[in-house]
């Protein structure tokens, strides 16, 4: 999957110029936690509820002020963003996104197609991403099997599936510091046989959720 298939593309976004108030209001009016900050059509910052809250007084939460107009004048965006910005392309895969924002410490990344901001991926898009990945149908059922020396591994499991008349509604494979594992999803009836000729075929299968 790639980023331009689960991004936010509605990306509320200032310029440097804007004040520390109206970046307050758009936050709260949006409730998002991070702007992306454009000068023409270039990305130039970003700026995160986190960052607002730092350029006020301790004693003053400008996102829990009765009044966002009785905020002091602090200034601008320019003076707080975290500028360069780390951005990625519409056309990378999803787990790009995420090894970038890990290797970074962010939750949120620009989106970019060439110099054209195209949208925003956040660690909550991710999550998602993820969470349906794994999630799988309703009735379907989950086996975590070791695949390091098992090159033939998901050949086996799909003709397996096949010849049980199992439909694989997912497989994701990963490494686990030395490990190679694969999780998939099937679902029908003959799980039980198919866990039984996986360890026929040599496999190691390490879980098994219903």
């Amino acid at each position: 999957m790639i980023i331009d298939m689960c991004m936010t593309r509605g990306v509320e976004t200032v310029t440097p110029e804007t004040s520390l108030g109206d970046a307050v209001r758009r936050m709260n009016a949006r409730n998002i936690r991070r702007l992306v900050v454009v000068k023409g059509r270039a990305v130039v910052g970003m700026i995160c509820r986190q960052d607002v809250v730092r350029a006020f007084p301790e004693n003053l939460n400008p996102f829990s002020v009765a009044s966002i107009d009785a905020l002091p004048d602090l200034g601008t965006v320019a003076e707080f963003m975290h500028s360069p910005v780390i951005t990625i392309e519409a056309d990378q895969p999803i787990e790009a996104a995420a090894r970038r924002m890990t290797e970074h410490h962010i939750g949120g990344l620009p989106v970019v197609q060439g110099e054209k901001l195209a949208g925003i991926i956040t660690e909550s898009d991710i999550f998602r991403v993820f969470s349906k990945l794994l999630s799988g149908q309703r009735g379907s059922t989950r086996i975590t099997f070791d695949i390091t020396n098992k090159p033939n591994a998901l050949g086996d499991l799909v003709q397996l599936c096949r010849d049980l008349k199992l439909e694989v509604s997912s497989i994701i494979t990963f490494n686990d510091t030395a490990r190679r594992l694969a999780v998939a999803r099937v679902q029908g009836t003959n799980t039980d046989r198919l866990i039984n000729r996986l360890w026929d075929t040599g496999q190691s299968v390490l879980n098994v959720v219903d």
